[in-house]
Parts: C-alpha cells; sequence; structure tokens
C-alpha cells in the first residue's frame, strides 16, 4: 500500500496514535486552567463587564428574576449560571460539601464567588468547544467528499486549535462574559448548517438570541452561507458526472431558491418572529441603558475593524501580499491598465473614505481606566499614522474579499462584517468575533509553512494579551 501510495505521487497517511490527541487535550486543559488561576489571581473581583453579569447572577440566585438595570442583553446566560449553581449548592447541602460557596459556611447571598462563576463559565465553554471538534469533521467531508477522514480529523483539530488561541477571543475565556459562549454558539450553528441539521440550527439561533439578542444579524449570513452550500453541491454533483456547471439559468436559479424556502423558511422566519416580538416587549433592541448602544452608520468603524482582522490573521495576510503585488504590477502594466485601473481607483477611493469617515464618539473609548484601547486613542492623536494603518486596512479588504473558503470567497464576510460593525459607534473588538470565527473555521488551509506560522502566532497573542489583561488590566 504504501509503494503504491507512493507510485501515484501521494504520501502516505500518518495515523496519529490515540495518546497524541489525549495529550495534546490534556495541554489544552492546563493552558485553560492556568489562564483561569491567572485571572482569579490577578483579578479577585469582578472586572469591568464582568460585574453587571455577576450581578446579574447573584440576583438571579437571590430570587429575583427581573432584568438588570445595567445589562443590556437577554438573560439566558446568567439563568443558566444560576440554575448550575443551585445544582451545585443542593447537591453540596446533601453531600455535606461547600460546594459552589465563597467560604465554609456560606450560604445564599453570599456564595457563590466570582472565582466559582468564572470556572463554570469556562467549563460550560469548553463543553461547546469540545462538541465543536468532534463535528467539525463531518462538516469537512461534506464539503468536499474526497477529503479523506484522517485529512478532516487534522484540519478540524488545527483550524479549532488557532480558533480557540485568536487574541481577542482568548483572554475573555476565563472571564464571566456572554462572548465566549457566544462563539462557541456560532460555531456549532455553522456545523448545523452544512451538515443541513435544521431542527439542531433552529435551537441553536434560538439559544444565541437568548444569550444576545442583536445576534439576529447572523440569518443574513447563514441565508447567504446556505445559497453557497447550494451552489457548492451543485457544482460538485455536476463536476462528479462529468455535466455543465449548473444554476446558469435564470429559471435554474429560481427554482432552485424556491426550494431553499420551502426547506429553510421556518428555520430563518421563527426567530425573525420571536426577534419581533421582542422588539414589541422592549420597545428597541438593547435593554436596561439603552443610551450606551445607539445605532446609526459609522463607516470609520469598518477601517479599524479590518485593521484588527489584519493583525490577528497576519501570517495569512502576509502571505497574500505577493499577489496583490502581482495583481497591482498587472494593472500598472501596459496591457493590464484598463482592466487593473478600475480596481486601484477602488482602493484609493475605499482608502479615503475609511480615513476620513474615522471617528471617536462612545465614550467608553474614551475611558483608559475600563477598556483602554490604545491603539484607537493613539490613531486620534496622530492622525498620519492612522491613514498609513488605514492603507493597510485597505490590503487587508481586498485580502478578505478574495478569500479562498470552503464555500467560495469572502465577499459575504466582508458584507456581513460592514453591516455589523458600522451600524453602532466604535467600542470593541470583540464584536466582530463572529464572522472571525466563521472565517477561520470556513477558510481553506494554507501551505504548512503559513499554517505552521499562523499556529505560533495564535498562541504567542493570545498569552501576549492574556498577560496583558492580568498585568495592565487591559482587554482587547
Amino acid at each position: 500500500m504504501a509503494s503504491q501510495d507512493h507510485h501515484a505521487g501521494c504520501a502516505p497517511v500518518r495515523r496519529h496514535p490515540r495518546w497524541r490527541t489525549a495529550l495534546v487535550l490534556m495541554v489544552l486543559t492546563s493552558c485553560l486552567g492556568l489562564s483561569l488561576w491567572l485571572v482569579s489571581r490577578h483579578l479577585p473581583i469582578p472586572f469591568v463587564d464582568e460585574g453587571v453579569h455577576f450581578a446579574q447572577i447573584r440576583q438571579f440566585l437571590e430570587g429575583d428574576w427581573h432584568q438588570h438595570p445595567k445589562l443590556t442583553t437577554l438573560t439566558l446566560y446568567h439563568a443558566s449560571m444560576a440554575l448550575v449553581l443551585m445544582t451545585l449548592q443542593t447537591l453540596g447541602d446533601w453531600l455535606n460539601l461547600p460546594l459552589a460557596t465563597a467560604t465554609m459556611t456560606g450560604r445564599w447571598p453570599q456564595m457563590p464567588s466570582v472565582d466559582w462563576v468564572r470556572g463554570l463559565s469556562l467549563v460550560g465553554f469548553s463543553v461547546m468547544a469540545f462538541l465543536l471538534w468532534r463535528a467539525l469533521p463531518q462538516g469537512y467531508r461534506r464539503l468536499a467528499p474526497s477529503l479523506e477522514a484522517h485529512d478532516a480529523r487534522h484540519q478540524a483539530s488545527r483550524q479549532c486549535w488557532q480558533w480557540l488561541w485568536l487574541p481577542i477571543i482568548f483572554p475573555y475565556l476565563a472571564l464571566v462574559y456572554t462572548d465566549p459562549w457566544i462563539i462557541a454558539l456560532v460555531a456549532l450553528q455553522l456545523v448545523a448548517l452544512v451538515r443541513e441539521q435544521r431542527l439542531l440550527l433552529l435551537v441553536l439561533i434560538m439559544a444565541g438570541l437568548g444569550l444576545r439578542q442583536d445576534s439576529i444579524v447572523l440569518l443574513g449570513l447563514w441565508g447567504g452561507l446556505l445559497l453557497c452550500l447550494t451552489h457548492h453541491k451543485a457544482v460538485s454533483e455536476a463536476r462528479m458526472a462529468g455535466l455543465a456547471t449548473p444554476l446558469r439559468a435564470p429559471l435554474s436559479r429560481l427554482s432552485t431558491w424556491w426550494a431553499l424556502f420551502i426547506n429553510w423558511w421556518w428555520v430563518l422566519g421563527l426567530p425573525v418572529v420571536a426577534f419581533l416580538g421582542f422588539l414589541l416587549w422592549n420597545g428597541g433592541i438593547a435593554m436596561g441603558d439603552t443610551t450606551r448602544h445607539q445605532a446609526g452608520w459609522h463607516t470609520g468603524n469598518l477601517g479599524y475593524y479590518l485593521a484588527v482582522i489584519g493583525m490577528v490573521f497576519l501570517p495569512l495576510w502576509l502571505s497574500d501580499l505577493p499577489r496583490q503585488w502581482q495583481g497591482m504590477k498587472r494593472a500598472c502594466s501596459r496591457e493590464g491598465w484598463r482592466q487593473g485601473m478600475p480596481l486601484l481607483l477602488l482602493a484609493v477611493g475605499l482608502w479615503l473614505v475609511l480615513a476620513m469617515s474615522f471617528e471617536l464618539t462612545h465614550d467608553y473609548n474614551f475611558q483608559r481606566w475600563t477598556i483602554r484601547n490604545v491603539w484607537l486613542m493613539w490613531w486620534n492623536e496622530h492622525p498620519v499614522a492612522r491613514w498609513i494603518t488605514l492603507l493597510m486596512s485597505t490590503s487587508v479588504a481586498f485580502w478578505w474579499l478574495r478569500a479562498p473558503l470552503r464555500l467560495g470567497h469572502g465577499g459575504l464576510l466582508l458584507v456581513m462584517l460592514a453591516l455589523m460593525i458600522c451600524t453602532r459607534e466604535l467600542i470593541e473588538t470583540r464584536y466582530m468575533l463572529p464572522l472571525i470565527t466563521v472565517y477561520q473555521l470556513l477558510r481553506v488551509p494554507e501551505r504548512p509553512a503559513v499554517e505552521r506560522a499562523m499556529t505560533l502566532w495564535a498562541m504567542a497573542m493570545g498569552v501576549m494579551l492574556l498577560a496583558g489583561l492580568v498585568l495592565t488590566r487591559t482587554l482587547p
């Protein structure tokens, strides 16, 4: 068999033993446990937004099931944590053990300590991440039937490992935040969509709305990816049968879209109905202090978030720069200037729009003692640096626009990025976590050297920002 593989030009498949998988899981568990210990040691009291989330959980534990006045999201996360803590407390009473208590004699409302809530939040995210790791290989094989099971598992392990360590994700894992649970649910929703498990997808979408109601915007992304999935399947089946590419005729496309609507309307329609009911009941999207999150249109956000994407996926973006340079050379040549000049004008126009529309208006961005986004403040004080950085953002936009994904290219993700982050005032990088998650799990792997660099970069940045959290109390 090995000689046949070698004769066919294929390297023999190396199957990793189970002990290696167990070792990786042990290392990961140790890293997560160490991060929890560091955060609990250096941040013994609730930190920034942990305060309101922890207060809501404590309020539930005291028997008050009303919304906390400073909480702007729905309370599925907080109710889940409170119910688990109540179960632990009851179990501790039965076994005469001080489970989920701040002291040996702690009882309501003195318990729980913030360390317990942080630990349970990390465990909840870890369970969802484990389910993703187990389900992702089947999703990859569904998108690429020719992919071997071993290769699918290897790619899923690498993509999940990098995703877990991405620098704007890892520091939040040991905090009482809804963000880790949201990104895990988004990843599971993506797998359910690829595997066409409609009922499971509906349940996960409703759970996501219960964690954060503005995740309703992801329905547009799921609808677009569903169209891409249908086209991808049709093209793959046509290639296997040796037929022409389907879905070119307008009537064929209309019939395909109508069939999708018939099969999936309730998956997208029921969350919309639930969201409209929530709007009528609440009188707006945000809950609590709605003055903190006023709706609007802020084009300048796009440049900042594209710059963040370029930093998060720095090895991938750098590997694309030679292709961009070759494209620019072709555009400036005599033969290609007619086709390339519109792209150059588009790039210059995008650069001007991003640089001239940038503004800092939300008061959170000026509170150095809370978020302390030094990069934003530096941009605000040095316009030349902002223009130079946004030139990089323009390059990142072109890279993300045509980045190869397992369902086409990244154009849909770029459009969704603009719709999701330009509708609110510039605050924090964590608002782009869902789209970064979708991109990381859907992207086509680069050559091995680039992937190794991406893995090392993600781990280094994650550790650095965790150190910044515990030493300087700074969140990305």
